[in-house]
């Protein structure tokens, strides 16, 4: 027998996960709460039990999402201060794509179906302050320096972009292909593409 914790999770799953469902018919704005209940076979009473109105639920899963991805850079983080080589990050990026993996249609829908680019913004921002904490770390910089906030600005926004590419285009790309492309960015440069 299920807890009412376990109850009350499954539920609110099933309400995201019909919302992400909407997303690939219809375009956010002319998704409503009905729409939403009706697709989780829930109430509007329940809908609203979980989320004050169908904004309250887009940023319920974005801070679900950015909670997930804190949570796994930390542990890397702390792994990562162990080591003494940095020759190979495909490990520490494979861990991160498997958290955007296991959200793969949440990702997508929030960075490319509905319409708000709040979410790209909240997220480049979200990976600047954890690309500032890395180098910080992993350098001993304690002080931000011009060139470690434009390093900052530049990574983030440029993992962002593939992110955005890869939920959109998920069965196209393996996420083996992603980590091997940052991979070799990371290390080599953009240069090494072009040669």
């Amino acid at each position: 027998m299920q807890s009412r914790k376990e109850r009350t999770e499954e539920t609110k799953k099933l309400i995201v996960n019909a919302f992400i469902e909407l997303l690939n018919i219809k375009d956010a704005a002319h998704i409503n709460v009905i729409d939403i209940a009706k697709k989780a076979h829930v109430d509007r009473g329940t809908f609203y039990r979980y989320f004050e109105n169908k904004q309250a639920l887009i940023e319920d899963c974005e801070e679900d999402f950015l909670d997930k991805l804190y949570f796994v850079h930390k542990d890397l983080l702390s792994e990562a201060k162990k080591r003494n080589d940095y020759s190979d990050m495909s490990s520490f990026i494979e861990q991160i794509l498997t958290t955007i993996e296991e959200n793969i249609h949440m990702v997508n829908a929030l960075l490319n179906k509905t319409g708000n680019i709040s979410f790209q913004e909240k997220l480049r921002e979200f990976l600047i302050e954890q690309n500032i904490m890395t180098f910080k770390q992993l350098t001993n910089h304690k002080k931000l320096t011009k060139q470690t906030d434009i390093l900052a600005n530049y990574t983030s926004s440029a993992v962002l972009g593939v992110i955005k590419f890869w939920s959109g285009n998920y069965n196209t790309y393996e996420k083996s292909d992603i980590v091997t492309f940052i991979n070799d960015v990371t290390l080599h440069g953009v240069i090494n593409f072009i040669k």
